[in-house]
């Protein structure tokens, strides 16, 4: 990975005006050029991260059966515009103005649901809504661990996403599927 451009900008967070902004090229395999942005404040700590894909591509859904520990190394490049979704634990990402993408593996998007789970569970009003983080956060140990089977499933509209394994299904995204 090598840093083309490195510039100072204002923190959209704070304001400070030496924010640094950095793109990064890089060549991923089975999937071609891809450009990353980091805007980074060290000021307030705001951080956004985006992932753009330098090739034209077809809108495409990616499927993983997620059935062991070794799964967890798998590969996942997620655009901003992409939804992520694990049936199984009732987890659907949509994208929004906020939306991040990045260049990640199957553990490391578990570890931003968690991540996602404990923010509702601290702020979860009711004792059921408790219980339910305390559960997901549980069942997302065990596929962790290899100990329960789950499917990732990334749609993207743009084609921008990928899951690189020959485990994952790759379909072209349809006009019913998630993320359209």
């Amino acid at each position: 990975m090598q840093s083309n451009v490195k510039l100072s900008t204002p923190c959209p967070a704070c304001g400070n005006e030496k924010a640094t902004l950095e793109f990064f090229q890089f060549n991923i395999p089975y999937f071609g050029e891809v450009m990353e942005s980091v805007l980074l404040c060290r000021r307030c700590g705001y951080r956004h991260t985006d992932v753009m894909v330098l090739e034209q591509k077809e809108p495409a859904k990616y499927t993983l059966v997620i059935d062991s520990a070794e799964d967890m190394y798998i590969r996942v490049i997620r655009s901003s515009s992409a939804t992520i979704e694990v049936p199984e634990l009732g987890i659907e990402v949509t994208p929004g103005s906020e939306a991040q993408g990045f260049v990640s593996n199957v553990e490391g998007v578990l570890l931003r649901m968690e991540e996602a789970v404990r923010t509702a569970q601290r702020w979860a009003e009711s004792e059921a809504a408790k219980k339910r983080a305390k559960e997901l956060l549980r069942e997302i140990a065990e596929i962790k661990a290899g100990k329960r089977r789950a499917t990732l499933i990334i749609s993207d509209p743009t084609g921008n996403s990928a899951i690189i394994s020959e485990k994952a299904r790759k379909e072209a995204l349809g006009e019913d599927s998630p993320g359209e």
